[in-house]
């Protein structure tokens, strides 16, 4: 089954000239119907629907260029667990384990300017670990999703992050109680404003907040990486170069272009990031298979930016 992930995780320092590249499709955690891209119909643009966006994630795990899907619990379900898609690739299948309030982003709603909450999505019982995507077999446990995000917002507001930090600790302990499971841990950027915070000081204080969260976990609870955003290439160094045992990998963010896309991966690997893990960068792209292709060519050395991109228009 779908295990390059977790052997690319096996060989850290080989992350550097090979870093994972995960396509985030789990968009159905945040947005509604307008939030998993577009499709071209009748030579017009319209939403992407449920049935296109999974079979996107099909179509992306087979041709791959990416390491790992990353799905919603309900995506997840109905690839790895009732279709077994990933039992005959390499692509490791990811659920997001939680949907913090951070992330939620319906039409007409307001919850991404309020200060983030908890809020957890999938339980791993301590009596019945099988229970989220594990079968028992032969006495033994069989998981077809073996690895999952669970993220979190930090916004310098010492209620809310202490509510934010004992979940996510709680969390990660219950995690390092059931070896069949594992996590990564994305790390948001503060989702209010904070005044006197410039980006660069906003990504200094998640990277402090980083460091300081892993020096509370024993080495069995610790997630595999993490996932954060790319603020400026300084920051970015002092984070990956703090501990070579601590993998760091970039979100994507807003899409703006497909050329900024090649060029946030070239930056986040040439300052020694090991991952990235985009979404909107990818679906919302013109061409979604084109552009897993010119990332893999930009993360792996093979090409620069530029010429990615310039074969990405020869494709398209």
């Amino acid at each position: 089954m779908g295990d390059r992930v977790f052997e690319k995780l096996s060989q850290p320092q080989a992350l550097h000239q090979g870093p994972i590249l995960v396509f985030a499709g789990d968009a159905l955690a945040a947005g509604g119907l307008y939030g998993l891209g577009r499709e071209k119909e009748n030579g017009k643009w319209r939403p992407r629907r449920q049935r296109e966006f999974l079979q996107l994630c099909r179509d992306l795990s087979r041709d791959g260029f990416i390491d790992g899907c990353l799905m919603t619990p309900a995506d997840a379900e109905t690839l790895a667990v009732d279709e077994k898609y990933f039992d005959s690739i390499p692509i490791t299948p990811m659920v997001r384990w939680n949907a913090e309030t951070s992330i939620w982003n319906p039409r007409f709603g307001n919850y991404r300017t309020r200060p983030a909450q908890p809020f957890q999505t999938v339980q791993v019982e301590a009596a019945a670990p099988e229970s989220a995507f594990c079968d028992a077999v032969n006495n033994a446990l069989h998981c077809r999703v073996r690895l999952g995000l669970y993220s979190i917002t930090l916004n310098n507001d010492v209620d809310r992050d202490r509510q934010t930090l004992l979940a996510y600790l709680n969390f990660a302990r219950e995690m390092g109680a059931h070896p069949q499971y594992e996590h990564f841990l994305e790390v948001f950027l503060p989702n209010v404003n904070l005044p006197g915070m410039d980006n660069e000081k906003r990504g200094q204080y998640i990277a402090d907040s980083i460091v300081r969260t892993m020096s509370y976990l024993q080495k069995h609870e610790k997630p595999r990486f993490i996932k954060t955003e790319f603020t400026t290439a300084a920051t970015w160094r002092e984070l990956c170069e703090f501990d070579p045992d601590l993998i760091i990998g970039a979100l994507g963010g807003p899409r703006i272009n497909t050329r900024k896309t090649l060029e946030l991966a070239h930056n986040v690997v040439s300052n020694g990031g090991r991952a990235t893990l985009f979404g909107r960068t990818i679906f919302e792209d013109d061409n979604p298979r084109a552009i897993c292709r010119a990332l893999r060519a930009v993360l792996d050395g093979k090409q620069t930016p530029e010429q990615a991109y310039a074969d990405y228009q020869k494709g398209i």
